[in-house]
């Protein structure tokens, strides 16, 4: 730390407001946090971003992850070739879609690669493109968990490459089944919702509320996507279970970028003159970016009360042991 920064750290210690706020931290927890105080929490974070290169990993992420939404979008588009007309498949899609991308990478997405990709869709082009979104998927998913190998030998554990191979391959198939539970999810909610306010004639408050239903069942599913990620993602000794406050961030935090990217991309759309028709792959992939980034910030926090939890436990054990003997 240079003697400027170090000043500046000092300056900030010495406040008042700074130090009362650090005491508050060292005795107080949050929900999910394991009983992990606040404040080591926060002191982990900071160890952490010093320690590592977080935008490297996301860049890696992103770079994999981009790569496999071409021959996954083409898997999708031949799969749902054998449902009922009546599901209108694509129609959900691009509601899911236009959920949460913003308005520049939904364009991109919705009007150029969807609508140039499904006319492509054929059954032979099935295996070949499950394959290739399997293998890219999972060098994603590899990618991800290279980004959430840690050095603390008592709460990180080494994979051998058989085991990463598998639980990169069995993730991504699993997230894959996630993706289309959740587009199924929202195409059948709709249906059942327009029957339910047809039959039961309700009020527009009521009919709001049960609008909105449908929105949160799709972030409960998104937040089990990020769950489930982090669950089986980071090669920990004793997996965070239940509350997940790094997939709860990463939920919220994903959605809330999401919403003030689109604004800001609607505010300010120079880039279009600037760049062209090449800027909606560019607002995509800028996009995409910033949620590895936020995927990664809420691994470190998983992390974060793993490593602290340990360590309590370990030290628990250590004064049982030192009061056996004592006795």
């Amino acid at each position: 730390m240079s003697k400027q920064a170090a000043d500046w750290k000092k300056i900030l210690l010495g406040m008042p407001l700074v130090d009362g706020a650090l005491q508050w931290m060292r005795s107080h927890t949050m929900p999910g946090f394991r009983g992990v105080r606040l404040y080591d929490v926060a002191q982990f974070l900071y160890q952490e971003s010093q320690r590592n290169d977080l935008n490297t990993r996301a860049s890696a992420m992103t770079y994999h992850f981009f790569l496999a939404l071409f021959p996954s979008l083409i898997s999708l588009f031949t799969l749902t070739a054998y449902l009922p007309r009546e599901l209108d498949f694509y129609s959900a899609l691009e509601q899911a879609l236009q959920s949460i991308l913003p308005p520049g990478a939904k364009d991109y997405v919705i009007h150029d690669l969807i609508a140039q990709l499904r006319p492509r869709a054929q059954s032979g082009l099935l295996s070949i493109g499950f394959v290739l979104a399997i293998y890219f998927g999972s060098e994603g998913i590899l990618a991800m968990m290279r980004g959430f190998d840690k050095t603390y030998n008592s709460s990180f554990r080494k994979r051998n490459w058989l085991e990463t191979r598998f639980t990169a391959f069995a993730l991504t198939i699993a997230l894959g089944g996630l993706l289309i539970l959740s587009i199924l999810s929202i195409i059948f909610g709709e249906k059942i919702l327009r029957l339910m306010l047809d039959y039961l004639q309700w009020g527009g408050l009521v009919k709001l509320a049960i609008k909105s239903l449908n929105y949160l069942i799709t972030l409960v599913l998104f937040y089990a996507v990020i769950s489930l990620v982090y669950r089986f993602g980071p090669a920990l000794y004793k997996p965070i279970r239940g509350l997940s406050p790094g997939a709860l961030f990463a939920t919220l935090a994903s959605i809330g970028t999401s919403v003030l990217f689109g604004m800001f991309i609607q505010s300010y759309s120079t880039y279009h003159k600037v760049y062209g028709a090449i800027s909606a792959l560019i607002i995509t992939l800028v996009w995409m970016r910033i949620n590895t980034m936020i995927l990664l910030l809420g691994f470190e926090l998983n992390a974060a009360v793993a490593v602290n939890r340990d360590l309590m436990d370990a030290n628990q054990i250590a004064r049982r042991k030192q009061q056996a003997e004592d006795e």
